[in-house]
């Protein structure tokens, strides 16, 4: 079975071809500028919340229609929406209202949100022997514009929102665009990095090894469930994980994969 201590020691020696990443809440620091969109529109309406899990509820709503056009969100409004249970007893248009603009203010405020500490040096650190790769429901542009803005677009290999991924996760054939780089290869060379569960879903699906990263807006109880080869609180301790030959699974951390695919 795959496990924490072969996926740190496969890291340490290089072993991965690619890795791939998420990017809003796994290399993107999200959490303010989510909250704060929250919290604005829910005092204009004067709604009082629980903000943890309006955050998780939300946060999980936008990781899903941030890919989606327009008319297809309004055509699909009633479904998507139900799940918010903060807005339940709230009539179907002051809903949808109130949705479009906590997601709006959010676009506006995430265009200067801050990558996580220690993504610049575990960036250049694994793109030294990987490659490295983005595959998100964001938008390309929006990535890109980000990346460059970081001065780390140099690190990636690829970049893949939206509009360039078939599917979205976590149907594996969205992380299909990085592997059309390879001639040939085998599954258990890649790695994907990802802070919601779909991203899990969609690596072990593809065969791949995991890491789920309780930094964005998935609480690490909940990524713990879909059983991530590895799991961390932040990229930052993943540096750690790299650099210090001593690093110490502990068994908040230590995961085994459902399964094995060849």
């Amino acid at each position: 079975m795959k496990n924490s201590e072969q996926l740190i020691k496969r890291l340490k020696s290089g072993f991965f071809r690619g890795i791939i990443f998420d990017f809003d809440g796994t290399i993107l620091d999200i959490r303010e500028p989510l909250e704060k969109s929250i919290q604005e529109v829910f005092n204009e309406y004067k709604i009082e919340t629980e903000i943890e899990t309006t955050i998780q509820e939300i946060g999980a709503l936008l990781e899903t229609i941030q890919a989606y056009p327009l008319p297809k969100i309004l055509l699909q409004s009633h479904d998507i929406f139900k799940y918010i249970t903060t807005l339940k007893n709230i009539t179907f248009l002051k809903k949808l209202q109130i949705a479009a603009k906590i997601f709006s203010k959010y676009l506006t405020l995430s265009k200067e949100a801050p990558l996580f500490p220690g993504v610049k040096p575990l960036l250049k650190k694994l793109s030294e022997t990987s490659d490295l790769f983005i595959v998100s429901h964001n938008k390309t542009d929006t990535i890109i514009n980000h990346l460059k803005k970081e001065d780390i677009e140099k690190f990636f290999k690829g970049v893949y929102g939206s509009d360039k991924i078939p599917v979205q996760k976590p149907d594996p054939m969205a992380l299909q665009p990085a592997l059309e780089y390879y001639e040939n290869r085998k599954r258990d060379e890649f790695l994907m990095i990802g802070d919601m569960p779909t991203d899990i879903e969609a690596g072990q699906e593809a065969g791949f090894w995991t890491i789920g990263v309780a930094s964005g807006i998935s609480k690490k109880e909940v990524l713990a469930e879909y059983k991530p080869d590895l799991l961390i609180e932040s990229l930052n301790e993943l540096v750690n994980v790299i650099e210090i030959s001593n690093y110490k699974i502990s068994k908040s951390n230590s995961q085994k994969s459902l399964k094995i695919k060849p």
